[in-house]
């Protein structure tokens, strides 16, 4: 072969790799919350709400400690209550600029027998973000200044299918699973109610079941066909309510 044609192969083979290697880095810096709204847009889902959220336990801690702890936050709107053999500070922040709403929680047991103390730290959001990676970094930063190292987060995407979708709960729970790629692992169903817990190679972190492992989860309610669906996913579980 001559020495041009070994230039012009050479050349070839890099603009190859390095098309390849740009595709590979874009698709690995999307966020787990990123990737789960753009399979729902994908499958026609409107979304109405999101969330990102983080915990970590933290040295037992009594109930002025805890109350000093939330003294040091002090863009929080801060509540103290007692429930049960629980104290919780609970402190809000309505983030004008980034959109969303903060919520940071510190409860502490208050029984000698089994005594833990933890910190909950999530951000919630109403619609569609204008860019999720931007809300994955702030919530990284925000989350990495509280808990002062990079822990396990959960992300959580809520949204509607449009009631002229004339599809099964079944069904449509087979159409988002192959969007992310997951194979079901548990599932719970009822009339107008499906669950299915699954694992998708899309995330490397995962939790383990009964006998495998999972790292998505899909809910979907319905009052009947024809009519509105909701639809819930989370990873690697649906942190709902926290």
């Amino acid at each position: 072969m001559r020495k041009k044609e070994i230039a012009i192969l050479a050349f070839t083979m890099f603009i190859i790799i390095t098309l390849v290697s740009n595709h590979i880095g874009a698709a690995g810096i999307d966020s787990n919350i990123s990737r789960i709204a753009d399979g729902m847009k994908q499958q026609g889902i409107q979304i109405d709400e999101w969330s990102l959220y983080a915990k970590k336990n933290v040295d037992r801690k009594s109930i002025n400690e805890v109350k000093q702890m939330a003294g040091q936050y002090r863009g929080f709107k801060w509540t103290f209550e007692e429930d049960g053999e629980v104290f919780k500070a609970i402190g809000y922040f309505e983030n004008k600029k980034e959109k969303i709403t903060e919520k940071l929680q510190i409860l502490t047991t208050l029984t000698n027998d089994y005594s833990q103390s933890y910190i909950l730290y999530g951000v919630k959001g109403v619609g569609e973000h204008s860019s999720w990676k931007t809300a994955d970094e702030y919530f990284g930063k925000r989350s990495f200044d509280i808990f002062q190292e990079n822990v396990t987060s959960f992300a959580c995407v809520s949204g509607v299918i449009d009631d002229k979708i004339n599809l099964s709960l079944v069904q449509k729970s087979k159409q988002l699973l192959k969007e992310f790629q997951a194979n079901p692992v548990e599932n719970l169903q009822e009339q107008d109610f499906l669950s299915v817990s699954a694992k998708t190679p899309l995330w490397e972190d995962f939790i383990p079941t009964n006998n495998n492992e999972m790292n998505i989860q899909i809910a979907l309610r319905t009052d009947g066909m024809g009519d509105k669906t909701t639809v819930v996913i989370g990873t690697p579980i649906i942190t709902s309510e926290y």
